[in-house]
């Protein structure tokens, strides 16, 4: 490929990412950001070409269990007659003179129509092989989905503290440098005890280095979010920061309901029943092979032969066949094969119903220990915030120093980020249990089918049917 065509190539990539999304035109909600991640993410644009795909895979699997219809025509033409004698088989005498009952030239047309009942009949398991393999592209794009669902709640709340602390963080961080050059010239002037102006400075080291930590992950959290929307790099947005600290509540089910749920709702389960269905048609392909074929044939036949008594005439034929050494030997050991493939996906599948079960007592323990690290993450900010509050009465009575207040500060908004990382953790922990559990964010009955599109979905009609959806109680 030449330079040029590699360019045209990127221009022409470029503006087919970024094509036809509608403006943002205010603050971005979670319901908003997920529609627009559903709807534009180019990764389930990749599973709704699989899934068209998989449709026209069974519209071919499905024309093969029509009977052959073949209709060929043709012109024949030599430089001699084409004739013949007849001899007597005990006299050796010929009996007739040369003679034809065709002409040198002639045009013939035929018309057959072909049905072999075997062969309708594994095209029919295969037809419905294929349509088991379009459900189970739906499933994988259930779970692009629930990804999706994951990733853009974790990227959604880790922007929504970055916006809410990020302008507080930044004078933060100028404030406390400040600090520290004074504090390291007060040392040099030796204004100021040597061992108490770098314990100082240690401590202050540490509040800019946590605090540069974070922001480090704040600033990249809005870059995450917009790359999930399939925003174009450096786009400016803004988040819909909730009113509140909007804490997740207690769950409604217990665990043993969610194991339950699991189990029936995980996508990766859902597939391995389709696969073991597959597979039980496989023995019934291999046992229908075995039998005997029966084919009808009917045909219509023209032929402008002049020497022909009947120029036009149909006929019709059924035939018998059967591979003997198919029956006895080959088809027997398809089944037995077909066979062990269905007890692997039953293992298979109870293996991976092991590990869902596993996953659900982890992420139900998880989002249980989420919860507590932010009710202490809450305590400690109570604490940091009492603290800072008397360092400031110190400060107004001469007792405690204006180093002593940045430091204070550097601490409380540490607290207050801890808290807000914290929320942040402890949502995506409940995400990722419902991820888990096997839970959609839209109405299963609303995608489950094949035809449905998510482009053709205006963003604001999204929106509102996963805000309903999320309203819903586990």
């Amino acid at each position: 490929m030449t330079a040029a065509e590699v360019q045209d190539r990127i221009r022409s990539d470029h503006d087919q990412m970024f094509a036809q999304q509608e403006p943002i035109t205010g603050p971005v909600t979670l319901p908003e950001a997920l529609a627009r991640a559903l709807k534009y993410n180019l990764d389930h644009r990749v599973k709704q070409m699989e899934i068209a795909l998989a449709n026209r895979i069974l519209q071919s699997a499905s024309a093969d269990m029509l009977p052959r219809l073949a209709l060929d025509a043709g012109y024949s033409n030599r430089s001699n007659y084409s004739g013949g004698t007849s001899m007597g088989i005990e006299s050796r005498q010929v009996t007739l003179i040369p003679s034809t009952s065709q002409e040198r030239s002639y045009a013939d047309a035929n018309l057959n129509l072909v049905w072999n009942v075997l062969d309708f009949g594994v095209s029919k398991v295969t037809a419905e092989q294929k349509a088991t393999d379009v459900l189970i592209t739906l499933e994988r794009r259930r779970r692009v989905m629930q990804n999706i669902w994951l990733d853009t709640n974790e990227a959604y709340w880790n922007a929504v503290a970055a916006q809410r602390l990020l302008p507080d963080l930044n004078r933060l961080i100028t404030k406390t440098r400040r600090a520290l050059g004074d504090s390291r010239k007060m040392e040099s002037t030796a204004a100021q005890n040597p061992e108490v102006a770098l314990n100082y400075q240690k401590r202050l080291m540490k509040a800019l280095e946590e605090l540069s930590k974070l922001r480090k992950e704040m600033t990249l959290a809005k870059a995450r979010l917009g790359a999930l929307m399939n925003l174009g790099p450096g786009a400016d947005y803004r988040v819909a920061v909730p009113k509140g600290m909007d804490v997740p509540g207690q769950l409604g089910r217990s665990l043993e309901e969610l194991e339950q749920l699991a189990l029936a709702n995980q996508p990766e389960l859902r597939e391995e029943d389709y696969k073991t269905r597959i597979r039980v048609l496989d023995v019934k392909k291999a046992v229908l092979r075995m039998y005997p074929g029966l084919e009808l044939s009917l045909g219509g036949h023209a032929n402008d032969n002049s020497f022909l008594y009947n120029n036009s005439w149909f006929d019709v034929a059924l035939r018998l066949s059967w591979n003997l050494i198919h029956a006895i030997h080959k088809g027997p050991a398809e089944k037995r094969e077909a066979q062990a493939h269905v007890e692997l996906a039953d293992s298979r599948r109870m293996a991976l119903s092991m590990a869902v079960l596993t996953q659900v007592w982890v992420g139900h323990a998880r989002y249980q220990l989420a919860r507590d690290d932010h009710a202490l993450a809450g305590e400690m900010l109570r604490v940091e915030n009492r603290l800072g509050e008397l360092t400031q009465r110190g400060q107004q009575a001469e007792t405690r120093s204006q180093m002593d207040v940045v430091l204070a500060s550097a601490e409380t908004l540490a607290a207050r980020m801890r808290q807000e990382v914290s929320l942040a953790q402890l949502h995506a922990s409940q995400a990722r249990l419902f991820h888990t559990v096997g839970v959609d964010p839209l109405d299963y009955s609303l995608f489950a089918v094949k035809d449905y599109a998510f482009s053709q979905v205006p963003v604001k009609d999204l929106t509102q049917q996963i805000e309903q959806q999320l309203a819903r109680p586990l």
